[in-house]
């Protein structure tokens, strides 16, 4: 989990927002709203976080939030075939993955890797 910071410029004088993603960017924890200091979080992570069309930069964090209990669901690195490192995660409905592959199609090598193992 990783504080960004919104770059992105937009057509009509818009404020861009700092948001705490998970580090694939899919899940919204908390924001900081442009020219607060305010952290304000959410009870349950936002899943589906829409980055298409935006620029983000990864940014300190200055306001002593704790991310450690942002999220308490157990977590995997899995290292897929080409490197690349994914994060399975164990959810309420179940086991995810930061891969391409679960976001299409629901399942993946990574998250049958992990089930094998629990």
């Amino acid at each position: 989990m990783k504080f960004f910071e919104e770059t992105t410029v937009w057509a009509t004088p818009v404020p861009n927002h700092t948001y705490l993603l998970s580090d694939d960017k899919s899940k919204l924890f908390a924001y900081v709203q442009s020219g607060t200091n305010k952290v304000y979080t959410f009870k349950k992570p936002i899943k589906g976080f829409n980055t298409r069309g935006r620029k983000f930069v990864a940014v300190n964090n200055t306001w002593g939030y704790n991310t450690t209990d942002a999220d308490a669901n157990p977590r995997w690195e899995v290292r897929g075939s080409k490197g690349d490192v994914y994060v399975v995660e164990q959810t309420g409905n179940g086991l995810t993955c930061s891969c391409s592959g679960f976001t299409f199609r629901g399942n993946c090598r990574h998250v049958k890797e992990i089930g094998n193992k629990t």
